[in-house]
C-alpha cells in the first residue's frame, strides 16, 4: 500500500509504536550484556541487530493491525512475514553466538522468546479488538 494512502494519524501511531520498540532494544542490550556476554554473545552486535530489526518490526506489527481492519489479507500476510523474521533475528544471533552455555540458559532464552512472541501476538490481537469496538 502506498504511503499516501495512509492517513497522518496511522503514520503517527506506526512511528510511535516502532519508536517504543526501538527503545525496548536498549533494555534488551543491557540485559544481554549483563547476562550473556560471558558466554560469547557480543552485546554491541546484539544491540545493532536488535535496533536494526526493531524499527521494521514495529512498523510491520502496526501495519498488520491497520490492514486487518481494511480486510487487506494479502498485506496482513506480507507484514506478518516481516514481523516474524525481524522478531526472531536478534534471538537467532544469541543462539548462534553463545558458547558453552548451560542448558538452563537455553531454556530461559527459549522461554523469553515464547513469552515475547505471546506478548507481541497478544498486543496485535488487543489492538484489533480495540479497533473493532470503536467501529
Amino acid at each position: 500500500m502506498a504511503a499516501s494512502a495512509r492517513s497522518r494519524r496511522e503514520i503517527f501511531w506506526e512511528r510511535l509504536w516502532a519508536s517504543t520498540i526501538v527503545l525496548y532494544s536498549f533494555g534488551a542490550a543491557i540485559l544481554v550484556w549483563k547476562t550473556l556476554h560471558k558466554y560469547g554473545v557480543n552485546p554491541y552486535l546484539f544491540f545493532v541487530i536488535d535496533v536494526t530489526t526493531s524499527w521494521p518490526y514495529g512498523l510491520a506489527t502496526a501495519r498488520i493491525v491497520v490492514n486487518f481492519f481494511r480486510k487487506d489479507w494479502k498485506a496482513v500476510k506480507k507484514w506478518s512475514w516481516l514481523a516474524a523474521i525481524t522478531f526472531v533475528t536478534p534471538q537467532v544471533y544469541i543462539l548462534a553466538s553463545a558458547r558453552h552455555v548451560p542448558k538452563d540458559v537455553y531454556l530461559i532464552i527459549g522461554a523469553v522468546i515464547a513469552i515475547l512472541a505471546a506478548f507481541a501476538i497478544g498486543g496485535v490481537v488487543q489492538q484489533i479488538r480495540a479497533g473493532k469496538e470503536k467501529n
